[in-house]
Protein backbone atom coordinates (compact mmCIF):
# COMPACT_ATOMS: atom_id res chain seq x y z
CA UNK A 1 0.00 0.00 0.00
CA UNK A 2 1.42 3.41 -0.89
CA UNK A 3 0.62 6.87 0.38
CA UNK A 4 1.65 10.29 -0.85
CA UNK A 5 2.01 12.97 1.84
CA UNK A 6 1.82 16.71 1.42
CA UNK A 7 1.83 19.95 3.37
CA UNK A 8 -0.74 22.71 3.12
CA UNK A 9 0.40 26.13 1.84
CA UNK A 10 -1.56 28.59 4.02
CA UNK A 11 -1.74 31.46 1.50
CA UNK A 12 -3.28 29.33 -1.27
CA UNK A 13 -4.69 26.36 0.66
CA UNK A 14 -2.86 24.19 -1.88
CA UNK A 15 -1.40 20.85 -0.75
CA UNK A 16 2.12 20.27 -2.07
CA UNK A 17 3.54 16.74 -2.24
CA UNK A 18 6.63 16.22 -0.08
CA UNK A 19 6.97 12.48 0.65
CA UNK A 20 5.90 9.01 -0.35
CA UNK A 21 5.53 5.73 1.51
CA UNK A 22 5.57 2.59 -0.67
CA UNK A 23 5.27 -1.06 0.29
CA UNK A 24 8.50 -2.85 -0.61
CA UNK A 25 7.26 -6.40 -0.06
CA UNK A 26 7.68 -8.87 2.79
CA UNK A 27 6.19 -6.37 5.24
CA UNK A 28 8.83 -3.74 4.46
CA UNK A 29 8.03 -0.13 3.65
CA UNK A 30 10.16 2.49 1.86
CA UNK A 31 9.63 6.13 2.84
CA UNK A 32 11.36 8.99 1.05
CA UNK A 33 11.03 12.72 0.45
CA UNK A 34 9.88 13.71 -3.03
CA UNK A 35 10.60 17.41 -2.47
CA UNK A 36 13.94 18.61 -1.09
CA UNK A 37 12.31 21.44 0.85
CA UNK A 38 10.85 18.84 3.24
CA UNK A 39 14.18 18.60 5.06
CA UNK A 40 13.90 22.27 6.04
CA UNK A 41 10.37 22.12 7.43
CA UNK A 42 9.67 22.20 11.19
CA UNK A 43 9.43 18.74 12.75
CA UNK A 44 6.00 19.45 14.22
CA UNK A 45 4.47 20.53 10.87
CA UNK A 46 1.39 18.48 10.04
CA UNK A 47 1.53 16.30 6.93
CA UNK A 48 -1.58 15.39 4.97
CA UNK A 49 -2.15 11.99 3.35
CA UNK A 50 -3.19 12.78 -0.21
CA UNK A 51 -4.34 9.43 -1.58
CA UNK A 52 -4.57 6.90 1.24
CA UNK A 53 -4.75 6.67 5.03
CA UNK A 54 -2.06 8.22 7.22
CA UNK A 55 -1.32 4.97 9.10
CA UNK A 56 0.12 6.86 12.06
CA UNK A 57 2.10 9.47 10.12
CA UNK A 58 1.05 12.92 11.30
CA UNK A 59 4.11 15.19 11.15
CA UNK A 60 7.40 15.78 9.36
CA UNK A 61 9.07 14.18 12.39
CA UNK A 62 7.07 10.97 11.84
CA UNK A 63 8.30 10.84 8.24
CA UNK A 64 11.92 11.42 9.26
CA UNK A 65 11.71 8.59 11.81
CA UNK A 66 10.43 6.23 9.12
CA UNK A 67 13.10 7.32 6.62
CA UNK A 68 15.90 6.57 9.10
Amino acid sequence: MSTTFGVRIPSTDEIVEIARRVGAGNGNVDVYFTNQIAELLPLELEVIPMNNTAQGVKTIEDLIKLIK
